[in-house]
């Protein structure tokens, strides 16, 4: 069995949808620029709730015109990540210096364009209809993160807030566009509030002596530069 098993869910993709609704800005992106109009204003002044059922009124509909889409779509995006899913890991245990840290991934194809991810569970929602190169650069991205945060997480914390971690973890994946260069040609643009660090961080992973040193050094810099987070804490996920 391949270790990222991509499925075409309703319920996660109905999550994804009324997640990013009530949320309604995460990161600096506003979602609401992405919810059709038609929906928009029945959902508006609705509770949690009455959105919830509209939402999945909405998403039966469009089911039952793109059902088999979905699936021939994450029949291909299977067949893509299985060529490459070896080199993935190969790659990211080289960059971080530990094994991955769970055998097992599940891939879930969303009709919105919100890419969330769940690290305990080892799930990651595909946006429908991007490329299959964006897609293997998405999931690198996340299996970055969810790395990232299970084997520093708890000992970083007792250094900086959720926050500062947070900063620090969406704005390392700028390392991808060197490292999986050989794998994909897609480039990790990440957020905008993000892109100064991203610059320094580029420069930190150029003069590492290892993923920790790497670590360590951009640590010291968000102490020492806290106000560079204030911006981020507003548009925080």
């Amino acid at each position: 069995m391949s270790p990222i098993v991509i499925k075409v869910d309703f319920q996660k993709d109905a999550w994804n949808w009324l997640s990013a609704i009530l949320k309604k800005q995460s990161y600096g992106i506003d979602w609401q620029q992405f919810i059709p109009l038609t929906l928009k204003k029945k959902i508006s002044n609705k509770n949690e709730k009455e959105v919830a059922n509209l939402v999945n009124s909405f998403l039966k509909k469009k089911y039952c015109i793109r059902g088999k889409k979905l699936n021939k779509y994450a029949d291909n995006l299977q067949k893509s990540l299985n060529n490459v899913a070896d080199n993935i890991f190969t790659t990211m245990e080289t960059i971080t210096e530990k094994p991955i840290y769970r055998k097992h991934f599940t891939g879930f194809i969303t009709t919105f364009p919100r890419g969330p991810y769940n690290s305990k569970k080892g799930y990651i929602w595909f946006i429908y209809d991007k490329s299959n190169d964006w897609q293997i650069m998405a999931f690198i991205h996340e299996l970055l993160h969810m790395q990232f945060a299970y084997y520093y997480k708890e000992a970083l914390l007792k250094k900086i807030n959720n926050e500062q971690f947070s900063f620090l973890k969406e704005s390392m994946t700028v390392i991808i566009n060197k490292e999986f260069a050989h794998i994909i040609s897609e480039q990790d643009k990440g957020y905008e509030i993000h892109r100064e660090f991203r610059k320094y961080l580029l420069n930190l992973w150029e003069h590492r002596r290892g993923f920790s040193q790497f670590v360590n050094e951009a640590v010291k810099h968000i102490i020492s530069n806290s106000h560079i987070v204030k911006k981020y804490s507003k548009t925080k996920l």
